[in-house]
């Protein structure tokens, strides 16, 4: 465990022993304006009163609609922005009177990190580490997992998006931060990639103890990587902040089936399939807990239902977006 403050810590009991927990990103009452308008004499609220605290060994996920703020809260934690009213300390570090030493410790990682593509993948990497005084090496058993390793001659023109994703992600590891900051690094990403990506990070942050702070809308890779969410409200206000684990529990399923038959199913059919439902006009869509729910409600269409009444099903896992909404539903 790194050294802590006490003025910077919490300390926890864990099985009967206290432990001192360093708070590495504490942020409080955080508001952030922007202009806009025709000559730009109005303000658009993007951020309004943002209160968290992470502590060591937590990594956090950013969820919410466009225009909730996300990538502005996680520009400011990289001291890209600064807050119109409010403070963000990392390490116990204020942005405004540490802001050097905050950025050494931070790396942003975004979509919008663009190239010279007539660069190829060595130089620009060779670019990068000499702007940030870091070792090219360093970052080869990375590029070696994903198989950029046999690209490094090859010029960023001819990457996919995936390949560009992923090097944008080596470039922000060659600074060895201790806070990785990634705006939906694994969006444009195959499932099999995707997959690779989120071993290396877990492998990454259980290796070098990071911290990380993302935006992502898979909820596979927050359940994987993140321990605590911050859903975040259009405009910018929390919704909630609390474990991951302790938001998925409170949802009453993890699969919902969509029916769409070719009749208006009647209510007591609906019922003698015996699990939860919601209909809005034809289309149903029914929500259970296990695959082997869904496998049952499949047998039970198939049962009670001729297969040229349905003219389509499909099933799918609980999204983020599902999440946000459901937490918005019980405010109501």
């Amino acid at each position: 465990m790194r050294n802590s403050l006490l003025n910077g810590a919490h300390w926890n009991s864990i099985e009967g022993e206290n432990i001192m927990r360093e708070i590495v990103i504490e942020v409080k009452d955080v508001m952030k304006q922007f202009p806009t308008g025709a000559f730009l004499h109005k303000k658009i609220q993007v951020l309004d009163e943002i209160t968290f605290e992470l502590e060591e060994g937590e990594n956090l996920a950013i969820v919410g609609p466009n225009g909730s703020g996300k990538t502005t809260l996680l520009k400011i934690l990289a001291t890209i922005y600064l807050p119109d009213k409010g403070s963000v300390k990392i390490y116990d570090h204020d942005i405004f009177k540490d802001i050097s030493k905050v950025r050494d410790m931070i790396s942003f990682v975004s979509p919008a990190l663009s190239f010279q593509k007539k660069l190829t993948l060595r130089e620009t990497l060779k670019f990068f580490s000499g702007i940030q005084d870091s070792n090219i090496e360093d970052i080869y058993p990375f590029l070696e997992e994903i198989g950029l390793d046999q690209l490094m001659d090859e010029r960023l023109e001819g990457f996919s998006e995936g390949q560009k994703a992923m090097t944008r992600l080596a470039i922000g590891m060659l600074k060895h931060p201790k806070i990785l900051l990634l705006d939906e690094v694994t969006a444009t990403l195959d499932v099999r990639r995707k997959e690779e990506v989120i071993d290396y990070i877990d492998k990454l942050d259980a290796k070098l103890d990071l911290t990380l702070g993302l935006i992502d809308h898979d909820p596979m890779v927050v359940d994987r990587l993140c321990h605590k969410i911050l859903l975040l409200r259009r405009g910018g206000t929390i919704l909630r902040f609390a474990n991951v684990s302790d938001l998925f529990h409170e949802i009453p399923y993890r699969y919902d089936v969509k029916v769409y038959p070719r009749k208006p199913l009647k209510t007591k059919v609906l019922d003698s399939f015996g699990f939860p439902y919601e209909k809005l006009g034809d289309f149903v869509r029914f929500f259970t807990q296990s695959k082997k729910e869904v496998d049952e409600i499949h047998d039970k269409l198939f049962e009670k239902l001729e297969a040229e009444e349905i003219i389509e099903f499909s099933t799918s896992g609980l999204s983020l977006e599902d999440m946000y909404f459901f937490f918005l539903a019980k405010e109501t």
